[in-house]
């Protein structure tokens, strides 16, 4: 079985072109846009996943969700007055501790993305503030 280089149409060695080459400025050119566009544009979306991974997750240990769906059921299955009205006061309690947590940790998420987000313009502004001592 004969085996060839894809890149080339004769199997051979490929041969660089000099006049091709691309000089300085196209490079960095090239270079701020790929890194604009990775900080801009895929990191953002990354940090959206995350945060709703983080929602997710929050949610599941603080059970929210659960104590909403259940929220009439009586603590621990206990079908008496009693136990319909402690669970009740139990979960309108804790209820809003929970949602409390919840938001502060979804909201100091979206504080870190704006962070991330205000970083670069925040970095070349204090630069050229050091620079024109202004």
């Amino acid at each position: 079985m004969e085996q060839k280089n894809i890149l080339t149409s004769s199997g051979g060695q490929k041969v660089l072109n000099e006049d091709g080459v691309d000089n300085l400025l196209v490079v960095f050119t090239y270079a701020i846009k790929d890194f604009l566009y990775w900080w801009y544009v895929k990191m953002p979306l990354w940090h959206l996943r995350m945060l709703a991974r983080i929602s997710t997750l929050v949610d599941d240990n603080l059970s929210i969700s659960l104590l909403f769906k259940n929220f009439f059921l009586p603590w621990h299955r206990d079908f008496s007055f009693i136990g319909y009205t402690f669970g009740i006061l139990i979960k309108v309690i804790y209820l809003p501790i929970a949602i409390i947590g919840y938001l502060f940790c979804n909201v100091m998420y979206l504080f870190l993305i704006l962070v991330w987000l205000l970083l670069p313009p925040a970095t070349l502004f204090f630069i050229l503030r050091s620079i024109l001592n202004i």
